[in-house]
């Protein structure tokens, strides 16, 4: 059995590609709040997965987390 899903994302800002150097391609990473909608997983779990290297992730100069989608719902699988 194959389950397929299709998560849109929309926000009123605009958003930029930003390379992840760990898939080494650009992606449009998104907010620890808009991570948890997408994946159904805790902000707290979402934490432990980028502290465990298991989520690829960016900080901004602001200090915003912004993850990775690609790799965080290969976890929420």
């Amino acid at each position: 059995m194959e389950k397929h899903e299709v998560v849109v994302i929309r926000a009123s800002r605009k958003r930029n590609r930003i390379f992840c150097a760990n898939c080494s391609e650009a992606a449009v990473l998104v907010t620890i709040e808009e991570a948890v909608t997408m994946s159904g997983i805790s902000a707290r779990a979402i934490y432990h997965l980028l502290d465990a290297g298991e989520v690829h992730f960016a900080e901004t100069a602001e200090g915003l987390t912004l993850i990775c989608p690609a790799t965080l719902l290969a976890q929420a699988g």
